[in-house]
C-alpha cells in the first residue's frame, strides 16, 4: 500500500501573481492538519474501499490527525492538495517533516518511499532504509525526507536513498507522495504535523488554491453523422473468417469527401460556483472553424455548440478551447481545451446515472471534479499516450492511430447479464462506434481509486474493442503441452497480458500489438486479430544449440491447437536441417486467399490458418543431438512483426534450443 500526499510552499516570486489571479491563502500551519481534510485525496490499484476522515481520537501534540482507512493489500496512497495545483519553490528547504502511526494486523513491507513530482510530471523518489512503518505501529514516528540541494549528505543524515530524474526541478514543485507496503489487506493509517522546513527547522509557507470556484471544461465533441463501423459476416465456427459480405461490404462507413458534417461541442461548469461569460474557438486543420460566446454557467450546466465542417479524408487536427485569454480564476485550466484527431477511432460510455456524483468527489488526471474529464483522462487519454510513446524499430513513431470519446449515454441501470447489455446497446445505437464501454455502479471503487493512475484492466479492455488480442494466447503451461512438457511464456509483456516491450517504460503495448495497430491504420474497427494474417510468403529458421548452428540434424515442430489448447502429436512439420541450421517452413493451405476491409491478407503460410484469437499461435521445436532431446518455442507474433519490418517477401528467424 502507499499513500500520496501533495503540498509545498509558494516561491516569493509567484507570490503577486498568486494572489492576484486565484483565489486561495498562504498558510503554515502543516497540510495534514484535520481542517484541511477536504482537500486530500486518494488513489489505490485494485479497487479496493477508502475512507478518508479528521480523527480528533488520535490527536499528535494536541491536533486532531488526518486518517486513511483501507482494505486493499496493493497499492494505495492518499494527495494534497486533491488540485493538484501547486507550483513550489523547494530548492532552498530542507527537508519535508511529518509523523506517521498506523494500525496494521498483516505487517509492513518495509520503509515508506517518497515520490516529488515537479511541474513538467518529472520525479525524484526517495526509498526509506529503516524501519520507520513497524515503528508507526507502535507510537508516532517521525518522518523527515530531504528535498533540494545536498541530497547525499541529506539521505546519509535521514536515511533514504535517491533516484533522480533528468532535469527534475526543484523550484517547481507540485506534488509528494507517501507511499507504503503492507503485507495484507487492510489498514489504517495517520498522519500529522507534515510540513515543509528552511535550514533553521521553521516551517516555510505553502498556499492553498480555493475550489470554490468554476471549472469549465470541454468535455468531448459528437460526430453527426457518424456512421456505422465494420460488421464481419457470421463467423464460421471452424475458421472464423472476418470478412464484410452483402449488405456490409456496401456499406457507408465514413462521410464522403467534402460531406457537410457538424461536430456538438459539449461544455461543462464542473465547479462549485457560478462561471463567468467567456469565449469559445474551434480550429481544425490549422483554420478557425467557429468562434462563439459562452454564457455564465451555473454549477454541472452544460452547453453545446455546433462546428460545421466540410470533411476531409484523413487525419486532421482538432482543437476546441474556452476562455482562450485565460481571464477566469477556474479549478484548473488543464480541461479548457479537447484536442483529438479527425479520423480517430470513436469510442463510446454507457454509464450508470448513479456513478457521476461519487467520481466527482475525487479528483482526476485533469486536477478537475468533473466526470467527464475522469472519463477522458483514464482512458482517451491513456490510450493515446502509449500509442505515441511505444516505439519500435518498425515503428519509430509509436502506434499511427489515435481514439477520441464520441459520446456518454446514461441509463438506469447496466445489468450483470451479457444478452440484457446487448438489447441497451442495440437500443442505443452503438454500431456506429468503433468500441463501447460499460461502467457500472458496481465497480465504482476501482474507477474512483484509479481517477489519478492508470487502469490497466480497462485500458486492456478497450484495446480488445480496437481488435488488440490478448497476447497469453500464446502461453503454454506444463499440463497442457503433452510433447515434453515445457513452459512458454511471451513476457515480460505489455497490457495485453504479454508481448516484448523492450526498451518502453511499463505501462505499455509491445511490439505485436503496435504493428497490429499500424497495419490496420486508416479503416474503421470491428474486426479482432486480423492482423496475424499478415505473414511473410516464405520463412526459414536458423536453429542453435549453445551459440551453434544446429547442422544437417533431424527436427520436429508441433503446434498448438485453436480447439483444445494443448501441444500435442502429430508434429505439423519434420526434416533435416542444413549445414547453417537452417530450416525452410512449408507453406499450408487456408480456406480461401482474401483481404480484409482492414488491409490484411490472408494467404497460405506455415501456420495453416491463423486463429484470429492468437490460439494456435505457437510452435515447439524439437531435437535430438548426441541422444538428448533439445527444444525451442516461436509463436506467430514474431512473424508479424518481421512482416511490419518490410520482410513480408522472405523473413529468417534465429531460435535457440534449449536442453529438455
Amino acid at each position: 500500500m502507499f499513500a500520496v500526499l501533495i503540498m509545498g510552499a509558494m516561491p516569493a516570486a509567484h507570490s503577486a501573481a498568486k494572489r492576484g489571479i486565484s483565489a486561495g491563502e498562504w498558510l503554515t500551519a502543516a497540510f495534514s492538519d484535520a481542517s484541511f481534510v477536504r482537500r486530500w485525496g486518494f488513489g489505490e490499484t485494485n479497487g479496493a474501499h477508502n475512507v478518508i476522515s479528521a480523527d480528533r481520537s488520535q490527536q499528535r501534540n494536541g491536533k486532531p490527525s488526518v486518517r486513511l482507512d483501507s482494505n486493499s493489500g496493493f497499492d494505495c496512497w492518499v494527495y494534497f492538495p486533491n488540485t493538484k495545483d501547486w507550483d513550489i519553490d523547494l530548492s532552498k528547504a530542507k527537508a519535508m517533516r511529518g509523523y506517521l502511526r498506523s494500525e496494521n494486523k498483516n505487517g509492513w513491507g518495509g520503509d515508506p518511499w517518497i515520490i516529488f513530482v515537479d511541474t513538467a510530471g518529472r520525479k525524484a523518489r526517495f526509498d526509506g532504509i529503516k524501519r520507520r512503518l513497524y515503528d508507526a505501529t507502535k507510537d508516532w514516528t517521525e518522518i523527515v525526507v530531504p528535498v533540494g540541494a545536498d541530497l547525499d549528505a541529506k539521505c546519509a543524515e535521514y536515511g533514504w536513498k535517491a533516484q533522480i530524474s533528468q532535469g527534475f526541478d526543484w523550484k517547481h514543485v507540485s506534488c509528494v507522495q507517501i507511499h507504503q507496503d503492507t503485507d495484507g489487506f487492510g489498514y489504517t493509517i495517520w498522519y500529522s504535523g507534515f510540513q515543509f522546513i528552511d535550514n533553521a527547522g521553521k516551517p516555510i509557507k505553502w498556499w492553498l488554491s480555493s475550489i470554490n470556484k468554476p471549472d469549465l471544461s470541454v468535455t468531448y465533441a459528437e460526430q453527426v453523422p457518424q456512421y456505422r463501423r465494420y460488421f464481419p459476416s457470421e463467423p464460421d465456427p471452424n475458421y472464423n473468417i472476418p470478412e464484410l459480405v452483402g449488405k456490409e461490404a456496401a456499406e457507408k462507413h465514413w462521410p464522403d469527401e467534402g460531406e457537410q458534417i457538424k461536430y456538438l461541442v459539449h461544455i461543462k461548469n464542473a465547479g462549485f460556483v457560478r462561471s463567468k461569460p467567456t469565449d469559445f474557438v474551434c480550429v481544425i486543420e490549422g483554420k478557425v472553424a467557429k468562434k462563439a460566446n459562452v454564457p455564465a454557467l451555473a454549477p454541472h450546466q452544460v452547453i453545446d455548440i455546433v462546428v460545421p465542417w466540410k470533411w476531409k479524408q484523413g487525419s486532421y487536427q482538432f482543437a476546441a478551447s474556452v476562455d482562450t485569454k485565460n481571464k477566469m480564476d477556474e479549478i484548473t485550466k488543464k480541461n479548457n481545451t479537447l484536442r483529438f484527431k479527425t479520423n480517430a477511432y470513436a469510442l463510446a460510455a454507457v454509464c450508470e446515472k448513479s456513478i457521476v456524483a461519487p467520481i466527482e468527489q475525487v479528483n482526476n488526471w485533469y486536477g478537475s471534479f468533473c466526470f467527464e474529464d475522469w472519463m477522458r483522462g483514464a482512458t482517451i487519454d491513456q490510450l493515446n499516450s502509449m500509442f505515441k510513446r511505444c516505439k519500435y524499430d518498425f515503428a519509430p513513431n509509436g502506434a499511427e492511430v489515435s481514439v477520441r470519446l464520441g459520446k456518454i449515454f446514461f441509463v438506469d441501470e447496466i445489468p450483470d447479464d451479457g444478452y440484457k447489455i446487448s438489447q441497451i446497446d442495440k437500443g442505443l445505437g452503438l454500431e456506429t462506434f468503433d468500441g463501447t464501454w460499460h461502467y457500472p455502479l458496481r465497480a465504482i471503487n476501482e474507477w474512483c481509486d484509479l481517477a489519478n493512475d492508470f487502469d490497466w484492466a480497462l485500458n486492456h479492455e478497450l484495446s480488445h474493442q480496437l481488435g488488440i488480442i490478448d497476447n497469453y494466447q500464446y502461453d503454454l503451461g506444463p499440463d497442457s503441452n503433452l510433447v515434453n512438457h515445457k513452459v512458454y511464456d511471451r513476457g515480460p509483456g505489455g497490457i495485453m497480458g504479454g508481448g516484448q516491450i523492450g526498451d518502453n517504460v511499463y505501462p505499455a503495448y509491445a511490439d505485436i500489438d503496435i504493428a497490429g495497430l499500424n497495419m490496420t491504420k486508416g479503416h474503421r474497427r470491428g474486426f479482432y486479430g486480423e492482423y496475424l494474417y499478415n505473414i511473410p510468403y516464405k520463412n526459414t529458421l536458423i536453429l542453435s544449440i549453445d551459440g551453434r548452428p544446429l547442422a544437417d540434424n533431424e527436427i520436429e515442430i508441433y503446434q498448438k491447437s485453436m480447439y483444445t489448447g494443448k501441444m500435442e502429436g502429430p508434429p505439423v512439420f519434420t526434416g533435416s536441417t542444413d549445414a547453417e541450421g537452417r530450416f525452410p517452413l512449408a507453406n499450408r493451405p487456408v480456406p480461401k486467399d482474401f483481404t480484409t476491409a482492414t488491409g490484411c491478407t490472408l494467404h497460405a503460410n506455415p501456420w495453416g490458418y491463423p486463429d484470429v484469437v492468437g490460439r494456435n499461435g505457437l510452435m515447439l521445436i524439437r531435437a535430438q543431438v548426441g541422444g538428448k532431446w533439445y527444444y525451442g518455442f516461436i509463436d506467430i507474433g514474431r512473424f508479424v512483426c518481421e512482416y511490419a519490418r518490410g520482410h513480408k517477401d522472405n523473413a529468417v528467424y534465429n531460435v535457440k534450443l534449449m536442453p529438455e
